[in-house]
Order: C-alpha cells, then structure tokens, then sequence
C-alpha cells in the first residue's frame, strides 16, 4: 500500500478514533472531574489523618484487585477482532466465556486473598482492630467487582457510547455517597461504603449492558473452554504477559501509598494519595485515547495494513510530545492552586510530591502509544519485561530513599521508572521487523 492511501486510511482511522473518544471522554471525562470532587469532600470532611485511613484501606484492597483482575479485555480484542473478521462466531462465543470463566474465578481468588491478608500487613500498616475490619470487608466487596470480558465485548463492536453511560455509573454512586456522608458528618466507614456500592454498581452495568447490547454470543462449559485454548493459539502466554505487564503498571501507586503509609504515617500516605490522583487526572485524557487506539492498531495489524499503521502512529507520537510538555507546565506551575482547590490548605505539604509526579505522567505520555502498537505486534512479552524493570528499579528506589526523603521518595522513584519504561519501549518499537514480515 503506498504512503498516499496509508495517510487516506489513516484518515478514515483518526476519524473512527474521534468519535470513539467524543463518547469515552464524555464518560472518562465526568467520571475525572468526579473522582476529583468526591476524593476532595473525603479528604475535607476526614483531615489529614482520617483521609489518611481511608486512603490506606482503599489502596490495600485496590493493590489487591489489581493483581486479581486479568486484563481480559485486551484478549477479547486482541482475538476477539480475528474471529470478527473471519465470521468465526461461534469461536467467538467460545472465547468469551473463557474470558469471562477467568473473570469470575480471579473475582473469588482476590475476595479470599484480600480477607486472608489482612492480619499479615497490619502490623507494617499500624492498623488497629476496627481498621482490620474495614480492611477485610471493603477488599472483599472490591474484589467481587472486577472483571473486564463486558468492557472488551463493547469495546470489540465498536459500542464506545454504551461504554461511557454504564462508566458514568461508578462515579455517581461514589458522589453521591461521599455527599451523603459530608452532609451527615460520618466518618470512614461511609465512604469505603459509597466506594464498595460504587464499585459493584458498575461492574453489574457493565455486565448488563454488554449482554443485552453487543449481541456478541457466549459459550460455556467445559468442551466450550477447551476448544478456545486450542482455537486461540497463544492465549495463555498472552493473558498472563498482558495481565502481569498491567498488575505491575497499576500496582505501583498502590505500593507506594501503603510504603509511605507504612514508613511515615497514614497522614504522609493521603497526602501522597492526594498529589497522585491529581497527576493522574492531568493524564486521564490521554489514557483514554490509549484504549482507543489499540482496537484499531489491531485491526490494521489484523489487515497487514503497514503504511496506515505507521502513518496513524506517527501523528500520534507528534500529539502526545506536545501534551506531555502541557502536564509538566500545569502540574509544576498550578500544583499548589490545584492541592488546596481539591483539598484544602491542610494538604499544602503534598506539592513537592505533585511537582515530581507530573514529570512522571508527562514521561510516560510521551510515548502513550508504543505500548498498544507493541500488544498490537504480538510483543506483550516484551511490555512485560519492560514493567517487570521497571517495577523492580521503583521497588529499590522507593525503600533505599523512603528513610532519607519521606513520600518524596516515591515520587523520585515513579519519575525513574518512567523514564526506563519510556527509553526501553522506544527502542523496542524501533526494532519491529519492516515490511510484510512485520505481520
């Protein structure tokens, strides 16, 4: 195909992508101006030392979730969009209930693992016996609400409109939980409450709205199963590679809320949490387009379409340069009118910590796409190893620096992860095989 009909194609792509993330940032948009305001009222009506509480339970059944969840949806596009393309409906089916058996039985692990675990961290975590308890039910209650098969079932027919309606679910119950109990005066336990409703909300949404919307079939049973590890070569490599590529990406900010809470205080450790959701929030967009983009790398990869592929990248890397640039000036620049906007002047002492995690975000935005171009190739194994790094140089620098620097530690050692992260990927990108035999 010549470079004039790739920019062609590509155009016809950039197109498809726009409406998609009109609809995603409709949702994802609303559900980042929420999560901001109802992580504000939290840190408001507890101060520092209750948000402080609430953020360390909501950051142990989170780590946990994490790693229990699989990132079923990438394989649900990943293959999903190869049966799609051959009219292989019925391997279709057979693929998402093999998704969706995996769903429900890392739902059960985690649930069991996060009431289990609980006596084991807290004593690192200087929790007391009503603590525990919390601990205990909010990670089981969190635990039974993951699962993303019905999220790739949308995503795979192109339905990202119903996907911003069933995401806006979430956030609505958690705001209006936590408006309720700032109203009302409680304390932690209504709003791990509106978290635990929030979450199992949308997660029963998400379900409903993919069965009764995508029409996409689902076979169980085990024949069914067993006919979707031999017809989808590869899948266990891929589940697990993509899975632990994305348990160690999220797990990080998790480990680092506990680390400080463990080290310094559960004051140290919501104040961390503050400045890493605000850091987050710069990037939301920007990890919104990630999603959108990877369905259609895979269907050119699909297509063996080579020059649309690089011509799509190529805009996209121009896109994310100049955006990362904007998330440095707005986090360094803005960080104090931003922590007392969202949380008030008690948590002035978390800019520092802001200041280095937006370098962090920028880093890892300007290079937002080479990870779904490198999932889209078949190379989850190389992202793996990449996180894998990564995670392990943060674990090292989080621990040694936590003694001398506090949670400032944390963020010095988010922004050097990154930054491996960011050079390996270029690299890895850089050496995809040219031509044809790139497929």
């Amino acid at each position: 195909m010549s470079a004039t009909m790739g920019a062609s194609d590509g155009g016809a792509v950039f197109r498809r992508m726009g409406r998609n993330l009109v609809w995603l940032l409709g949702g994802r948009g609303f559900q980042a101006v929420a999560s901001l305001v109802y992580l504000g009222v939290a840190a408001r009506t507890l101060g520092p030392r209750g948000f402080g509480e609430f953020s360390l339970i909501l950051a142990y059944g989170q780590a946990i979730a994490n790693v229990a969840q699989l990132q079923s949806w990438q394989t649900v596009i990943r293959y999903g969009m190869i049966h799609l393309a051959g009219g292989a409906s019925q391997r279709l089916a057979r693929l998402l209930g093999f998704t969706t058996l995996l769903d429900f039985a890392g739902a059960a692990l985690g649930a069991a693992i996060a009431l289990l675990a609980v006596p084991l961290v807290a004593g690192w975590l200087h929790w007391n016996p009503a603590e525990q308890g919390r601990a205990a039910w909010f990670g089981v209650a969190l635990l039974l609400s993951i699962g993303a098969t019905p999220t790739g079932m949308l995503r795979l027919v192109d339905r990202f409109d119903l996907i911003t309606y069933v995401q806006a679910v979430g956030p609505s119950v958690r705001l209006a939980g936590s408006l309720i109990a700032w109203a009302t005066g409680a304390g932690v336990d209504a709003f791990l409450i509106a978290w635990a409703a929030a979450a199992l909300a949308q997660h029963a949404a998400t379900w409903g709205t993919a069965l009764a919307c995508s029409r996409l079939p689902i076979a169980f049973g085990p024949a069914a199963w067993r006919a979707a590890h031999s017809e989808n070569q590869g899948i266990w490599s891929f589940m697990i590679t993509t899975n632990a590529a994305g348990t160690v990406s999220l797990l990080t900010e998790q480990l680092a809320t506990l680390a400080v809470g463990g080290a310094v205080g559960a004051t140290a450790a919501g104040g961390y949490r503050i400045a890493a959701r605000i850091a987050r929030a710069l990037a939301r967009p920007i990890q919104i387009a990630a999603r959108i983009i990877y369905p259609e790398m895979a269907r050119l990869h699909a297509r063996a379409d080579l020059a649309t592929l690089d011509h799509v990248m190529a805009r996209v890397s121009r896109y994310a340069l100049a955006l990362a640039a904007a998330v440095i000036l707005i986090g360094v620049a803005g960080g104090p009118w931003l922590i007392r906007l969202l949380a008030g002047s008690a948590y002035d002492f978390a800019y520092a910590t802001l200041a280095i995690l937006a370098v962090g975000v920028a880093i890892d935005l300007s290079g937002f796409a080479l990870e779904p171009l490198l999932v889209a190739h078949g190379r989850a194994a190389t992202i793996l190893r990449i996180r894998l790094v990564g995670a392990a140089l943060f674990t090292v620098l989080l621990f040694a620096l936590l003694p001398m620097l506090d949670a400032t530690a944390a963020a010095i050692a988010t922004v050097m992860a990154a930054l491996l992260g960011r050079i390996w990927m270029g690299r890895s990108v850089m050496a995809l095989p040219k031509g044809p035999q790139r497929f």
